[in-house]
């Protein structure tokens, strides 16, 4: 399944972020919804699990880390790819900690080639 059926979840506080994501998914064939905090992403995650969550870390409120936890531990089936703008020296025990909790994690600034590069490979199991 790596688009048509395949619905992905942008979580970011950034509007403009999601519009561009949405846009570039779905011209990929993607089905996409967007949520602009954790508290409505995982509301729309027990509506309707889907394929791929696409989770900045850092957001008010409730972050991606808690979103990330919450889903694992209601067992929902979904891959969870990690949006984070934390990638210098500093925050490599951080980065690590990131690469365990979620499929994948996509650094920002990136390119739309990352993004769904990133998407393809958990969809398809290769990471």
């Amino acid at each position: 399944m790596v688009t048509g059926n395949a619905e992905i979840l942008i979580v970011d506080d950034e509007p403009h972020l999601c519009d561009v994501l949405h846009r570039i998914l779905t011209r990929e064939g993607y089905q996409v919804r967007t949520a602009p905090d954790g508290e409505t992403a995982l509301e729309l995650c027990r509506q309707k699990a889907p394929d791929v969550l696409l989770l900045d870390v850092m957001m008010p409120g409730m972050d991606g880390r808690e979103v990330c936890r919450r889903v694992r531990e209601s067992e929902v089936a979904t891959h969870i790819i990690y949006f984070t703008a934390r990638t210098d020296s500093a925050g490599l025990p951080k980065l690590r900690q990131l690469r365990h909790e979620a499929d994948a994690l996509i650094a920002k600034p990136c390119t739309t080639k990352m993004i769904l590069s990133k998407v393809r490979n958990v969809l398809e199991g290769a990471l």
